[in-house]
């Protein structure tokens, strides 16, 4: 028994430091977020962050395959990563609550756990990694019900993907490029239109 704990825990030892940049955008979007981010909204920001990526430069930030788990797309290992982070001081995990009136009373009620970063985000992100960071955080801003809307293609790959298998990088056929946020559009269309 103690054996295998061991191997585990070197195991785990050895993920965390194998991964800076996951860390690091776990960290990012926790600072960017803060309070918002529950495991599902954590794992989906860090997806479309690194789907975005790969379908810009071919390649993704956190260099890590994502699994199809219940709920969202999940970094491999990241519950390793997020378990090494904590006994590290690195983040720690919050329950969120609300306060709601029921029968004229105020109640407060438990939402769920969150995320919380404490250590700051290491500068490990290329000046265009760190670029579609932030373009994620601020598109998505924690809220999901935005994202099949400025992330139609990476959505619907994902959910495409049957459940517990590797979700494969997207590419694009020769020629075309990745889709546009509606904003970038919009903007585009009311250029034209003055112009």
């Amino acid at each position: 028994m103690e054996y295998g704990a061991h191997i585990s825990k070197q195991l785990v030892n050895d993920i965390y430091e194998a991964t800076p940049k996951l860390r690091a955008a776990i960290l990012f979007f926790l600072k960017r977020i803060p309070d918002k981010l529950n495991r599902i909204s954590l794992c989906k920001h860090l997806y479309y962050a690194d789907g975005h990526y790969f379908q810009k430069r071919g390649k993704a930030i956190c260099e890590l395959p994502y699994l199809h788990i219940e709920g969202s797309p999940q970094p491999q290992f990241f519950n390793e990563i997020c378990m090494k982070m904590i006994s590290k001081g690195e983040l720690e995990v919050v329950p969120s609550v609300a306060t709601e009136v029921r029968d004229g009373k105020p109640l407060i009620v438990l939402k769920g756990l969150v995320f919380r970063g404490i250590a700051e985000p290491p500068a490990v992100f290329s000046r265009d990694e760190q670029k579609v960071l932030n373009s994620v955080a601020a598109t998505l801003a924690g809220d999901l019900s935005l994202e099949t809307r400025y992330f139609p293609h990476l959505y619907q790959h994902y959910a495409g993907t049957g459940l517990f298998e590797v979700i494969p990088h997207m590419h694009f056929p020769e020629g075309r490029r990745p889709h546009l946020s509606w904003k970038a559009w919009a903007r585009k269309v009311f250029r034209l239109m003055w112009q």
